[in-house]
């Protein structure tokens, strides 16, 4: 388990293991949810991630995983 700190102004750090392993970075986004007495955090995916991927196998399969993810995200 990892304590992250609020700072005054309300803010926190990510520990840098979870902005590598979900690649955030600087300006980054992420969803904020409550979901009964937890704090869920989401990375919103950019364009710029996707870059590249039409090149990749099973690229369709992936693409059509995060279209579900940000239909599930948008749509509740």
């Amino acid at each position: 388990m990892n304590i992250a700190t609020l700072s005054t102004k309300g803010q926190i750090v990510l520990p840098a293991w979870l902005r590598e392993e979900f690649h955030l970075s600087k300006g980054d986004k992420v969803i904020v949810e409550k979901k009964g007495d937890k704090i869920i955090l989401k990375p919103i995916r950019s364009l710029v991630h996707l870059r590249g991927i039409d090149n990749l196998d099973d690229a369709s399969e992936e693409l059509e995983k995060i279209r579900e993810e940000w239909d599930e995200e948008f749509e509740n």
